[in-house]
């Protein structure tokens, strides 16, 4: 499927090293589901594998889809560098998304650049009708964990009424700011150390809230406990090293546990990427 690069965003300084980019692609943005990805083919002789980046947002009336990623790599390298009108080589959406349940108060968790997908989940909650009251008794709240304060995307659910609370894992960064103000600008909270930190920062959470969480894998185990603790339904959405990303090479697999304890694989792009985080068997990744 062919795509045309309608903008491309550098989203420094503020954020260095991270790139925006907005795709015609009226079919993926028909069908999209929170949780899916695209796979893209650098336009390189030299790179035969694509490389896979979650949707952040769609517009079905313009027919757009739009990534946000970070640049660690030659292929991701490539894609920063392109230009508005360029056709770029995708596939998707590929994978299983996360599911939304309009019944149930929701908890976005996010770390690092697994924060842009939540943006497309925030907003496809709200729209199912969920409150951004973080009070109100079905609501969406997001907490979201950064390593300084170049936080990616944070405008995003700002712009959808959410007021994130934000754990900054560079503790220098977060003792400075706390020394200037006890909270962001908006009214987000801001507090130091892993959003783990943040979650047990005395916030109370309704029952039967349900959780969906995206970011590195160490990140996910520990909201994944987190969550087990306290009898909460909850959703990770998985990274590994894609190659094929429809299931062929096997090459994303992770060990899944099942009700007796017997492991199994499943694989990330299309088994996944959202997987129930009680059948993940992180203790052995």
């Amino acid at each position: 499927m062919l795509a045309e690069v309608v903008e491309r965003i550098d989203l420094a300084p503020a954020h260095p090293g991270h790139f925006q980019i907005v795709l015609e692609a009226p079919w993926v943005a028909e069908r999209a589901q929170p949780g899916q990805f695209i796979h893209v083919l650098p336009q390189s002789a030299e790179l035969m594998l694509r490389r896979p980046f979650s949707i952040m947002a769609v517009n079905q009336s313009e027919g757009s889809v739009t990534i946000v990623f970070r640049v660690i790599g030659e292929g991701t390298s490539i894609l920063s560098r392109e230009s508005a009108g360029r056709i770029l080589d995708i596939i998707g959406p590929l994978g299983n998304g996360f599911p939304v349940n309009p019944d149930r108060p929701a908890l976005l968790v996010g770390g690092g650049i697994g924060i842009p997908p939540l943006v497309f989940l925030a907003e496809k909650l709200i729209k199912s009708g969920l409150d951004v009251n973080p009070d109100g008794e079905k609501s969406v709240r997001v907490f979201l964990g950064w390593r300084d304060l170049t936080l990616v995307c944070l405008d995003k659910f700002r712009a959808l009424g959410l007021r994130p609370v934000i754990a900054i894992g560079d503790r220098f960064h977060a003792f400075v700011r706390q020394l200037m103000t006890p909270a962001f600008e908006d009214g987000s909270e801001g507090v130091p150390g892993m959003v783990t930190d943040a979650l047990n920062a005395g916030h109370s959470f309704r029952k039967r809230t349900v959780v969906y969480a995206c970011g590195p894998i160490p990140m996910l185990a520990a909201v994944a406990k987190w969550s087990k603790d306290r009898d909460f339904e909850c959703w990770v959405s998985m990274e590994n090293k894609l190659g094929c990303g429809i299931g062929a090479c096997l090459g994303c697999s992770i060990p899944i546990r099942d009700s007796e304890g017997n492991v199994h694989y499943e694989r990330v792009c299309c088994d996944g990427p959202a997987f129930d985080a009680s059948r993940v068997a992180f203790d052995l990744m």
